[in-house]
């Protein structure tokens, strides 16, 4: 019986299929480990993640209140201030109050004493006004009555005197210093001299020349009211040759008698 059994067929071994079966089971358990830790780090990761983003939201936060609480102390010290400055002016205050009581107190007494005071003021504006008018009225007749001194005075000579006693220690060459210019006057004539050529009018030059030779000798200017500009041009030629000068206004405008000087001399 046992040896036809063994003859029967060949017998199959089931080891290859245990070892096969074996190694992947084994593998199926390593990729499930593989995955279990897989989701366990990544879970982590996340969970940190989430935490730091919380840990910056809460920083920001708190910075956030910081400047917040800066602020409101700020302001309170700054109503704190304001308290102590109402404080201090809380007595000017009362005093004030007291002040516009007491004017609305005397407000019908003082309602006359206000119209008395308004026409005063426009009195005293009028008068001023009226000064004013007047002072101008002054000022236009001056000038009118000098005008009118003028006119009358420009056909009268001017005579000039030899009775000071510097006049005789000196001999003196008067020259005329008129708008346009000079005129030297001496007892046989008189020579004009344009303001342009006063520099270098030889008649003027020689009448310097003459005066700076001698100590006693001078210059006199009779100086028209309108020749400044021909004054001092002469003037300072003569200075700066050497000749001694003097002046003499002449307020009005008549022609000039030179007699009394003139006269002497012949």
């Amino acid at each position: 019986m046992a040896r036809e059994r063994a003859s029967a067929g060949p017998e199959v071994s089931l080891f290859p299929f245990l070892s096969i079966l074996a190694c992947l089971i084994g593998a199926l358990t390593i990729l499930i480990v593989a995955l279990s830790a897989s989701e366990i780090l990544q879970g982590r990761k996340d969970e940190a993640v989430a935490r730091a983003e919380d840990y910056v939201a809460l920083e920001k936060e708190i910075a956030d209140r910081e400047a917040e609480i800066a602020r409101k102390e700020k302001e309170l010290r700054r109503t704190n201030a304001t308290v102590v400055e109402l404080r201090d002016i809380q007595p000017r205050i009362d005093e004030v109050k007291a002040e516009l009581e007491a004017l609305n107190t005397a407000a019908p007494e003082l309602a006359p004493l206000l119209r008395q005071m308004e026409e005063a003021r426009k009195e005293r504006d009028r008068i001023e006004d009226e000064r004013k008018k007047v002072e101008a009225d002054l000022i236009e007749g001056r000038e009118r009555l000098g005008e009118l001194a003028r006119q009358a005075g420009k056909g009268l000579p001017l005579k000039i005197l030899s009775t000071a006693d510097y006049f005789r220690r000196v001999a003196p060459v008067f020259v005329e210093a008129r708008k346009e210019g000079l005129v030297i006057h001496s007892p046989s004539q008189r020579v004009q001299v344009p303001r342009a050529a006063i520099g270098s009018n030889p008649k003027y030059r020689q009448a310097v020349q003459y005066v700076a030779a001698k100590e006693n000798r001078i210059i006199v200017f009779l100086v028209r009211e309108d020749a400044r500009s021909s004054f001092y041009q002469a003037r300072d030629f003569a200075r700066g040759n050497g000749a001694v000068t003097s002046k003499v206004p002449l307020l009005e405008g008549g022609d000039l008698d030179l007699t009394e000087f003139f006269s002497k001399r012949r």
